[in-house]
């Protein structure tokens, strides 16, 4: 058995994890905010789907605090994404109403089913999933969307004069390293108060892992596709 230190860096060289990279470092949306020819039609359109999915992400997220009640460790990881996800709804309100959206324009927005695969996948990892398995799609995952999220800061800031404050929802989700928290979760799946190994396999955890990313891809195309 991998330890989880092996598991994340295993999963890093996967051949989808570097495919992901690829995509994600040369889409169409990056190249065209840092050229300053993207529409900002599409940054309204990835705000209203954000809205939507982070309404889900907090539900996921809290769901797994309650589900694995019973491991501190565990628990107390997900309740830090938690935590997080109500910020990040403030700060994507603000975001939203520089950019002219109110409230209502959120609300009544109609999602994209191919932008919606993400939360969607996450509420079933959150249902059905192992906590191995989120923890590392968690831990690989947050980081993509998070270089995203600061190529988008970095080009709105430069080539379409808005401001550092502003963009406190993009930069919010481009900090931290999300390792150490999903390692200790799956060293603490292991093993359980009474010494027996709890055992899920490296091929389950790289599945989960790989849709996640593939469902981060889509979110992505989705929403330059559905706006331009």
């Amino acid at each position: 058995m991998k330890s989880a230190k092996e598991i994340l860096a295993s999963l890093r060289r996967e051949p989808f994890s570097l495919e992901t990279d690829e995509k994600l470092g040369n889409h169409r949306v990056v190249l065209e905010a840092r050229a300053g020819t993207l529409p900002l039609k599409v940054v309204e359109t990835f705000l209203c789907e954000q809205y939507h999915i982070v309404a889900a992400d907090t539900r996921s997220m809290e769901h797994l605090v309650s589900r694995f009640e019973g491991n501190d460790v565990i628990r107390e990881y997900f309740k830090y994404f938690y935590e997080g996800e109500k910020l990040a709804h403030g700060k994507l309100l603000a975001m939203a109403q520089t950019m002219g959206l109110s409230d209502s324009n959120l609300e009544n927005y109609e999602p994209q089913a191919n932008a919606q695969g993400y939360p969607s996948y996450l509420c079933r990892l959150a249902h059905y999933g192992e906590a191995p398995q989120i923890a590392a799609a968690v831990a690989v995952n947050f980081p993509a969307f998070g270089q995203m999220c600061l190529a988008l800061e970095d080009a709105l800031k430069k080539n379409y004069k808005m401001q550092e404050e502003d963009l406190d929802f993009l930069r919010f989700f481009g900090a931290g390293n999300l390792d150490e928290g999903a390692m200790k979760v799956i060293e603490a799946y292991h093993a359980n108060d009474k010494g027996k190994l709890n055992e899920i396999e490296y091929k389950d955890i790289r599945r989960a892992v790989r849709l996640l990313q593939a469902y981060e891809v889509m979110f992505w195309d989705s929403v330059y596709d559905s706006s331009t």
